[in-house]
């Protein structure tokens, strides 16, 4: 059993009432839309536009909670806030966070194989 770093799989299947269908249906909603909206959140952050930037961030935040992504969902909270008070990112923010989207992803791709929720 592969430990998970990124995600914490037992957070959707709880949510989907211990139903690994469900579960894995979700899972690949998330790898269906995820790149698209990380590319909107890019995009908002290279624009510097803040509405649009808290907007992104926000909304992929809301879909890696319920991932159980802790590290990515604090990431997202915290680049609304900067923005929100300071109206930019931090240098290197994107790369950083961009490189957190894809270990989410690739937890989330072996979730949906090996995971059975005998590990909740």
């Amino acid at each position: 059993m592969q430990a998970y770093r990124h995600i914490d799989p037992a957070v959707l299947f709880q949510a989907t009432g211990h139903d690994l269908k469900m579960f894995r249906a979700l899972s690949q909603t998330y790898l269906d839309t995820a790149p698209a909206m990380f590319a909107r959140v890019e995009q908002a952050v290279r624009s510097g536009t803040v509405p649009a930037i808290v907007h992104s961030c926000h909304t992929l935040r809301g879909t890696v909670a319920l991932l159980g992504a802790r590290a990515l969902t604090a990431r997202l909270a915290e680049l609304e806030q900067l923005v929100r008070h300071q109206g930019v990112a931090a240098p290197g923010w994107l790369a950083e966070t961009a490189a957190l989207v894809g270990a989410v992803e690739q937890e989330v791709c072996h979730s949906m194989r090996e995971y059975t929720g005998a590990q909740a």
